[in-house]
């Protein structure tokens, strides 16, 4: 039975903002992909404008990563400048939260950091093995889902933006949090996919009202020069989009993680 949690603070003196970025609500015991993103929308409808971030595969490596990302060149945030002396260390971190997210969401947006969707062409060299599991996982992203999904609320102008709370792009054979950042953005933009959340390897899109299949074509022109899709996997997936809500797509380098045959 999918269960949704509202967390309550345990410190009193956590802002209100920080635990909303820490955790606003978990999602347990869900068997449906469908549940989450009807709960994805549902949450979304309640709580706008802000906006809606699920943590939803791996978390624990996610957030691991995570750390390592925002701690890389231009990206990171000296916290000691807002923390006063005497203050408790664990609290007045976790009150950042929102400076760190705005200075995020400022240098992602920054044109000399901004990546062209064209520099990612060629990105990825997937193996057949690596594009046959991610068929597998869009056509049943439940089994990949951990079994405690997180719920963040983030103050940002638009969903694309939303990623500055949970940058990732660690090692160097993976998107960067400026790569990742500029296909989040251009696939909202030019295409109506609203960016959902991430987990330690994938991103997750649902359709947008606004979406239309007539972009599809374009749309994985595109996605075919990031992804080197062969043509089974090309003509899958658009298969696949075209009749369900909503695409996952990787930003690492390969997939042999994931073990769908047991």
């Amino acid at each position: 039975m999918t269960t949704l949690n509202i967390e309550k603070k345990a410190n009193p003196l956590l802002s209100d903002e920080a635990q909303e970025l820490l955790c606003f609500a978990t999602i347990s015991g869900s068997k449906s992909w469908k549940d989450v993103l009807n709960l994805y929308l549902e949450i979304k409808a309640k709580n706008a404008p802000k906006k809606v971030l699920m943590l939803l595969e791996d978390i624990g490596q996610c957030e691991y990563t995570s750390m390592h990302a925002s701690m890389g060149d231009g990206l990171y945030f000296d916290t000691s400048e807002i923390i006063e002396e005497g203050e408790d260390e664990d609290i007045s971190y976790d009150n950042t939260l929102p400076f760190q997210v705005k200075y995020h969401i400022d240098q992602l947006l920054r044109s000399e950091n901004k990546v062209n969707i064209h520099d990612l062409h060629g990105k990825f060299n997937y193996s057949d093995q690596d594009l046959s599991v991610l068929l597998k996982i869009n056509e049943q992203p439940e089994k990949i889902l951990d079994e405690v999904i997180q719920i963040k609320l983030v103050n940002s102008e638009n969903d694309h933006e939303k990623f500055a709370a949970q940058l990732n792009g660690y090692f160097s054979c993976d998107l960067s949090p400026f790569e990742s950042f500029s296909l989040i953005q251009y696939l909202d933009k030019n295409f109506d996919l609203e960016y959902v959340g991430l987990g330690a390897s994938l991103l997750f899109f649902i359709k947008k009202p606004s979406f239309t299949l007539e972009k599809l074509d374009s749309l994985f022109e595109e996605l075919d020069n990031i992804y080197s899709y062969n043509q089974e996997t090309s003509s899958r997936l658009k298969r696949h989009l075209s009749d369900h809500n909503y695409m996952i797509l990787p930003y690492v380098d390969s997939l042999d993680i994931f073990d769908l045959d047991g």
